[in-house]
């Protein structure tokens, strides 16, 4: 295929918006979109290469897939050796064994079935992950594993129409699971399979009919505008959807106009350039990204994340120079020696990612157990209605039932420990203890799960007012996406009005309001009630710091004690704590860890030894145990409610 220079500054386009969403850098809060204009063109040029190859009687398998492994693998697997190598240097127990997860996924083009395992709520921040990009590769090998067999298989004259049909039906199943689950629409190809089928319609449609040709000239310059444009100011609230939609078709239209400015403007040669070495500059930039993030246990100051980028960009570079583009250019042909050279090195690669975890766990402290997901009673998980299981409580008749989300969760070792009254657990991710207000996400706006949590809290209520056993209720949870804290300015709530769910912005008001209504209901059944708040939000991951500072990791920035700045705290939680203000002024009782470990500037994240935090924010077990005991706590909350 001819060189086309805008084809490669739309490459060199896209790079840039990622690198630069990636780092933090810039306004561009949508330049994930990159990654879309990246499938558009990788399915125009992949199509139009099988369809012209079939065309002319010179297509066959094996010259296909190897010259993707020779295109693809030397600077994909240069970039998983050196990151291999340095991840037990930078990670810490639980990132470390997602990595070496990852790194199986990358060499096996399935780093989307992984990652997409790895993005539950306890499953630590993504910033963190070294081979997160990889997601977008598998996708593409996926589309690919699929397509030459059946534009072989299938007589020319489908080829449109099925192309057509992928992407009608991949966008209408992306949008009903963007709507259902976010994740899934993210990370699986039967839901992104449509931007890539976007390209093939170009690849295989003719657009040399006059009218055709008129609307592609009218159309151009507003969708190189909307490249430009949608990632500064993204359509909608869910991704992907309709700024991903607006995205893929205007480089189509792109694509298909081949204006003559982009073989002649300055900027165009310019973007060229950088779309030249776009593979291996996605490649590079990320891992040290995310190890800079790792050190700094937090998303890294910007300077940190500058200097990143520009290392990664010079490193991504040399790699286009020196790997990259020797062996493309390398005359080969597919052979049984470079196929048992890829699987050796694939073979090669998972092994030293695993023996890493394995001499890793030599070390003597298992930080991944000291730190596991505190989900309070083992084994006890609502994914659905609330129905009390045997393995949620503690005792027969439980006497205190603890409702909320995660947060209500890391109470249940401590309280356990400190009460003989038992304990009910009755608690559900993302699902604060509020009878008819609930949090969805602004960037996936989750519905289904937003409904299913205000019915669990209905079961829970009902369950209470035929239980008379149940005395106390302790309520806790991530209080700041309902008050509208700075930190979770992404969030909005639902209210249920009238039987209406009415989308509004959080705020203090709104949240004292809906609680005040949940805990009258509970009062008229005859229950006691106290709130119990969150933690000191520290703003970086303690837990994650305390095993680094504890095992020698790299540990970079003020964090090196791992405590927490009182000023941070009072910064951060500063709506959170005029909540609870306002609710104590009702006369709902509120118990506060604040009160045991802030004094003097600082919070403490260590007691007597003991990690208290497993990450930003959750007790870890042991820490609920030793917090909870410092401050009796089973006997504080049968005392205190009300």
């Amino acid at each position: 295929m001819k060189f086309r220079t805008d084809i490669q500054a739309l490459r060199g386009l896209a790079v840039l918006l990622v690198m630069l969403h990636h780092a933090e850098i810039g306004p561009f809060e949508a330049g994930y979109l990159g990654v879309d204009i990246f499938f558009v063109i990788s399915g125009y040029l992949i199509t139009g290469i099988v369809k012209r190859a079939i065309e002319d009687g010179s297509f066959s398998f094996s010259q296909f897939y190897f010259r993707r492994a020779k295109r693809l693998l030397p600077a994909a697997y240069v970039t998983f050796l050196a990151t291999a190598v340095l991840a037990p240097l930078v990670l810490d127990t639980a990132e470390l064994k997602n990595f070496a997860k990852q790194l199986l996924g990358a060499v096996s083009f399935t780093g989307n079935f992984v990652l997409l395992g790895q993005s539950g709520y306890f499953d630590g921040e993504a910033a963190f992950k070294p081979l997160l990009h990889v997601w977008s590769l598998a996708i593409e090998e996926q589309y690919y594993l699929l397509l030459p067999a059946a534009m072989v298989f299938l007589p020319p004259r489908y080829w449109l129409r099925g192309a057509v049909t992928i992407a009608v039906l991949s966008f209408g199943a992306c949008v009903l699971m963007a709507a259902t689950d976010p994740d899934y629409a993210f990370f699986l190809t039967p839901f992104r399979a449509w931007e890539l089928a976007v390209g093939s319609i170009g690849a295989l449609a003719s657009f040399d009919a006059p009218w055709m040709q008129r609307g592609l000239k009218a159309l151009h310059w507003p969708a190189a505008a909307a490249l430009l444009v949608v990632p500064l100011f993204p359509l909608g609230s869910v991704h992907p959807g309709t700024d991903a939609l607006a995205v893929c078709c205007a480089t189509l239209v792109v694509l298909l106009r081949r204006h003559p400015v982009w073989e002649r403007a300055h900027i165009s040669r310019l973007f060229a350039k950088i779309g030249d070495c776009s593979y291996s500059l996605y490649l590079a930039h990320w891992p040290l990204l995310a190890f800079v993030n790792n050190a700094y246990v937090g998303v890294a100051p910007v300077g940190a994340r500058v200097a990143a980028l520009a290392v990664g960009a010079v490193l991504g570079w040399l790699l286009y120079r020196y790997v990259e583009t020797p062996v493309r250019r390398m005359p080969s042909q597919p052979s049984r020696a470079a196929f048992r050279a890829a699987v050796g090195a694939s073979i090669g690669l998972v092994a030293l990612g695993y023996s890493s975890v394995w001499l890793h766990a030599l070390g003597g402290v298992d930080y991944g157990y000291v730190r596991r997901a505190n989900r309070g009673f083992e084994g006890c998980s609502y994914r659905e209605g609330f129905v009390p299981k045997p393995e949620c409580r503690n005792a027969e008749a439980p006497r205190i039932l603890v409702w909320g989300d995660s947060y209500a969760m890391h109470l249940i070792p401590g309280l356990a420990a400190t009460s003989d009254a038992g304990i009910l657990q009755a608690a559900r991710s993302l699902c604060a203890p509020f009878l008819n207000l609930v949090v969805v996400d602004r960037k996936n706006a989750n519905y289904d799960r937003a409904t299913g949590c205000l019915a669990f809290n209905v079961a829970v209520v009902e369950y209470l007012k035929a239980t008379p056993s149940i005395e106390v209720v302790v309520m806790s949870g991530s209080l700041a996406p309902y008050v509208g804290e700075r930190t979770a300015r992404r969030s909005r709530v639902l209210s249920l009005q009238d039987g209406e769910l009415v989308e509004q912005a959080p705020s203090v008001e709104t949240a004292v309001a809906s609680l005040r209504e949940t805990v009258e209901a509970l009062r008229a059944y005859g229950k006691r009630v106290v709130i119990v708040g969150p933690p000191p939000a520290p703003g970086f991951d303690v837990g994650s710091c305390l095993e680094r500072a504890a095992s020698g990791k790299l540990l970079l920035g003020d964090r090196r004690d791992c405590r927490i700045a009182l000023s941070h705290v009072t910064e951060r939680q500063r709506r959170v704590h005029e909540f609870l203000a306002r609710v104590e002024a009702l006369g709902i009782p509120v118990v506060r860890f604040d009160d045991v470990l802030c004094n003097e500037g600082h919070c403490e994240s260590v007691l007597n030894g003991v990690f208290l935090y497993r990450d930003s924010g959750h007790l870890s077990y042991d820490g609920s145990r030793a917090l909870s005991k410092r401050m009796d706590l089973g006997r504080l909350v049968l005392t205190q409610a009300r």
